[in-house]
């Protein structure tokens, strides 16, 4: 017999509340990825995670890149010569390691990261006005948990 999941604090998670709440946050992401895709030119969402990764964690080595992105090496090596090519990254041989890379943002990347960021902000700011008083403050108040689910596990 299949017991059901539970909280940390024993609570029952109930399937339904999981299915509501994957398909809120897939969509409100996908809504979100479209908000300003104008001016991200034909770089596509992975070019511009990757680039908002660099923006906000710094260079790192493609590996590891990989490994936040969640994508093979093979295809990240694809999304950051893109990236370079835009002019948006540069790609550099890692000191420690000659046979590895270490590949960071241009000052022109970071400026269309956050522009991104900023246009996407304001975008989802219109969207949290719809909200009553209440509605908001739940939302506020569930951000600790939703910042704990996307924890990088690295």
């Amino acid at each position: 017999m299949n017991t059901p999941a539970t909280t940390q604090t024993g609570g029952p998670i109930q399937r339904e509340d999981a299915t509501r709440l994957y398909l809120a946050i897939a969509r409100l992401s996908r809504w979100l990825r479209r908000q300003g895709a104008s001016q991200r030119g034909d770089l596509g969402h992975g070019g511009m995670s990757a680039l908002a990764t660099l923006t906000n964690a710094g260079p790192m080595r493609l590996g590891d890149l990989a490994v936040r992105e969640q994508v093979a090496p093979p295809t990240l090596s694809r999304v950051v010569a893109s990236l370079e090519q835009a002019g948006y990254a540069v790609r550099k041989a890692d000191p420690q390691d000659r046979r590895a890379s270490i590949v960071a943002a241009t000052e022109e990347g970071r400026q269309v990261a956050q522009g991104l960021r900023s246009v996407r902000s304001q975008a989802l700011q219109t969207r949290l006005e719809r909200l009553t008083p209440e509605q908001y403050a739940a939302l506020l108040a569930a951000l600790p948990a939703l910042e704990i689910l996307v924890e990088d596990d690295t």
